[in-house]
């Protein structure tokens, strides 16, 4: 469901990559018809039906091609799945990626970048900068096309909270004052060792928001920056004043729902399913994160695609048809207005279907626009194990093991041994 679990997973290095050409046993090419292959990990909600509907209505445009869905369970299974085709030489056409995967993936030369094809983009210049910025690795290519992008922001309980607080001050003050009769103001998972979680990137976006960051502009972790100290240290004053509950599950999900948390601060991706826990007993409020003194930060969540090496010239151009066909403001609209994820482009919040949508979700507007200033940690090959560190120093400082700059120290020190 959530996004942010994403980012708790790797990419082994050393992929094999073996050059046979043949785009693996589903892709074919004969008498002008081209056969392509999409492993992607749209299973759950209203994300499966959403995808094969789009795929029917890109077979049905263009007949000569035939999309193969290969759908995996979840995010785990189709990286695991995504490397044993790889090293097999039976790569898939396409494949939805997590950006810390693909920088193994590029390394290997088992992905193509798409510079030259979103040169003659027909939809690229539209896209909001943070999309555009979160297609490239460090070498400055486009190594990967926008698919399901969503962003953080804030559940409420319209019953506890009246409005949205503006400001992550306002939002601390808030917390405490709801915070009694059973309710905890906020419910969060920040992870650990085998993956970062909603709870530990918020405190990134928190220490952004006043200045700060987790890492600098070559991706190397800048943990012990003062603004990320200052940030944790007030997720441990919340926990200490009976505000913030640390769990797993979804916990803020699960907190809302039971009507024992206020706020559950989560991706765009959880709507549906937040929804579903509440069960209409209760209107849920949902709007931006609030803004620091350096203003408002985000961070941008979700998969890209890639386009694989291992597949002919003729598959390649099938497969930029079908990416170029679902980015398209039209496809954008209905995949946005269908899913809850976020539409990558300007063109596509001006399609009727996603103004319909705007109509029922006011707050979409405001978040959208975030999409130009949103962010990505700069994937490098140590990002996801540094990711992992810093989300056991989160979880350190409010189990009470380590005070926060001591914490964050000693995740700065093990992160830094990372660096190439």
């Amino acid at each position: 469901m959530s996004a942010f679990r994403l980012v708790g997973l790797t990419v082994v290095a050393g992929l094999v990559l073996t050059a046979c050409g043949s785009g693996g046993e589903d892709a074919a090419s004969t008498d002008g018809k081209v056969e392509i292959t999409f492993m992607h990990a749209m299973s759950g909600g209203a994300h499966k039906p959403a995808l094969e509907a789009a795929t029917e209505r890109f077979e049905a445009a263009s007949p000569d091609i035939t999309v193969n869905l290969l759908e995996q369970p979840d995010y785990s299974t189709l990286n695991t799945k995504l490397q044993s085709q790889v090293a097999a030489g039976d790569s898939p056409t396409l494949s939805q990626v997590n950006p810390n995967w693909t920088v193994a993936l590029a390394d290997s030369e088992v992905i193509v970048p798409l510079d030259e094809r979103i040169a003659t983009s027909s939809t690229y210049e539209s896209f909001y900068q943070g999309i555009k910025d979160d297609m490239k690795l460090v070498d400055g290519k486009n190594w990967m096309w926008p698919f399901n992008k969503s962003m953080y922001v804030q559940y409420y309980n319209t019953d506890m909270v009246k409005d949205a607080p503006a400001t992550w001050d306002d939002l601390e003050s808030t917390l405490v004052d709801v915070s009694k009769d059973g309710v905890v103001g906020l419910s969060t998972d920040v992870g650990g060792a085998t993956g970062i979680a909603g709870g530990s990137e918020m405190v990134g976006i928190i220490a952004n928001s006043n200045g700060g960051s987790l890492f600098d502009a070559e991706g190397k972790p800048t943990f012990d920056d003062p603004k990320v100290v200052e940030a944790l240290n007030s997720f441990v004053e919340l926990q200490e004043k009976g505000a913030l509950a640390v769990g797993k599950n979804y916990p803020g999900q699960q907190a809302l729902g039971a009507e024992k948390g206020a706020f559950d601060l989560s991706t765009v991706a959880a709507l549906e399913y937040n929804l579903a826990a509440i069960d209409g007993k209760f209107e849920m409020g949902v709007a931006p994160l609030p803004e620091g003194t350096e203003g408002a930060s985000n961070l941008i969540s979700g998969t890209n695609i890639a386009m694989f090496a291992d597949t002919t010239e003729a598959e390649q151009d099938a497969a930029w048809q079908y990416l170029e066909f679902l980015a398209s403001p039209e496809e954008m609209a209905e995949w946005a207005s269908a899913t809850g994820y976020l539409p990558i482009s300007s063109e596509a919040t001006e399609q009727p279907a996603y103004q319909e949508f705007v109509k029922e979700n006011a707050w979409a507007t405001d978040v959208v626009a975030q999409l130009d200033t949103a962010t990505r940690p700069t994937p490098r090959e140590w990002t996801q194990d540094s990711l992992n560190i810093f989300a056991t120093a989160v979880s350190n400082a409010l189990s009470g093991s380590a005070n926060a700059a001591d914490a964050l120290a000693e995740a700065q020190k093990n992160a830094t041994a990372l660096v190439k």
